[in-house]
C-alpha cells in the first residue's frame, strides 16, 4: 500500500473508531453516568498523586478555566477535594476522595468488562498489540500538541 493510501486507510478507520467508540460508550456503558472527562480526571489523580490545576491543566493540554469549571464538577460530588499544598500554602492540590476512588474503581471495572466481553473473540495477543499501538498514538499527540 502506498503511503498516501495508508494514511487514507488511516484517517477513515480513525473517524470511525472515535464514532463507534462513542456511540459503544453512551449506549452500553452504563455506569453511573460518570462523564468522560471525570474518568480520565480521576484515574490521573490516582496514578500521579494530589495536583494543582495548573500541573492538572498542563498534563490534559486544556486552559484553566475549562480544567476550573470540570474540577469544580467533581467537588460538588465529593469525587476530590482541595487541600494546601504542604509546600506552599498558596497553592491548592486537588486529591481524590474515597467517594471518588469508589465511584473510579466500579466504572473501571465495568469499562474491564465492558471491553472483555466486546473483544472476547479476538486473540489476547492482538488485544495487547492494539493497546499497545493506542498508547503509543497517544503519546505522539501529546508530543505533537506539546510542540504546536
Amino acid at each position: 500500500m502506498e503511503s498516501k493510501e495508508t494514511f487514507s486507510f488511516l484517517e477513515r478507520e480513525l473517524a470511525m473508531f472515535v464514532r463507534r467508540a462513542e456511540a459503544t460508550r453512551i449506549a452500553n456503558l452504563k455506569y453511573n453516568e460518570m462523564e468522560r472527562s471525570t474518568y480520565l480526571l480521576l484515574l490521573h489523580l490516582e496514578e500521579n498523586g494530589p495536583m494543582g490545576i495548573k500541573a492538572l491543566s498542563e498534563a490534559f493540554q486544556l486552559d484553566l478555566s475549562t480544567l476550573s469549571r470540570q474540577t469544580a464538577a467533581l467537588e460538588s460530588k465529593k469525587y476530590v477535594e482541595r487541600k494546601s499544598d504542604p509546600a506552599d500554602a498558596r497553592i491548592n492540590l486537588l486529591s481524590i476522595t474515597k467517594e471518588g476512588q469508589t465511584q473510579l474503581t466500579e466504572v473501571r471495572e465495568q469499562r474491564r468488562e465492558f471491553y472483555t466481553h466486546l473483544l472476547k473473540e479476538w486473540e489476547l495477543d492482538d488485544c495487547e498489540t492494539f493497546a499497545v499501538l493506542l498508547e503509543k498514538f497517544n503519546q505522539t499527540v501529546v508530543k505533537y500538541k506539546r510542540s504546536k
